[in-house]
């Protein structure tokens, strides 16, 4: 009967799976030739503000167990490395820019236009985020007051009031 007991418990073990989570909540947002789309990275979930910052409507999607596993090894290789809190070209006026906004550490970073060897993992991250929201369908999201974070720096001029 021991034996029967023991089997049971390994059994209930192996078959239990660890959920995979992100190491950290962030904000990440970017802008090119068209309004400044942000993005909250909680858990499953992954809130959007596709023109920020009106924030008229409010979307969401979720995201898997092997992307959460691929934020997760960008975070690990940024983690530690310690980025400047901005990196910008200015000779150049139209392009991408983003910022991630790690809400845990509150560190900031953003990214105007400019390319380097230290910023490569930073533009590798924004485009895999880019390309992950793209291949999403966005469902409506009936909470305006999320809190997409910092986003001032996109801005020329002080950060409009968000709709309300």
């Amino acid at each position: 009967m021991r034996f029967l007991y023991i089997v049971f418990i390994l059994m209930f073990v192996s078959c239990k799976e660890e959920k995979v989570r992100l190491q950290e909540n962030f904000v990440f947002g970017y802008a090119g030739m068209e309004n400044l789309k942000v993005f909250k990275f909680t858990g499953d979930t992954v809130f959007v503000s596709p023109s920020y910052p009106a924030r008229v409507k409010a979307y969401f999607y979720l995201i898997d167990d092997y992307e959460k596993n691929k934020i997760n090894e960008y975070l690990d290789t940024i983690k530690d490395n310690s980025f400047e809190k901005e990196y910008i070209n200015d000779d150049v006026i139209h392009g991408l820019e983003y910022q991630f906004e790690f809400l845990k550490s509150k560190k900031r970073v953003y990214v105007q236009n400019f390319e380097s060897e230290e910023t490569k993992t930073l533009t590798n991250f924004a485009n895999y985020l880019i390309n992950l929201s793209d291949r999403k369908e966005e469902i409506e999201h009936s909470n305006l007051k999320i809190d997409f974070g910092n986003t001032a720096v996109f801005f020329r001029y002080p950060e409009p009031c968000p709709f309300e």
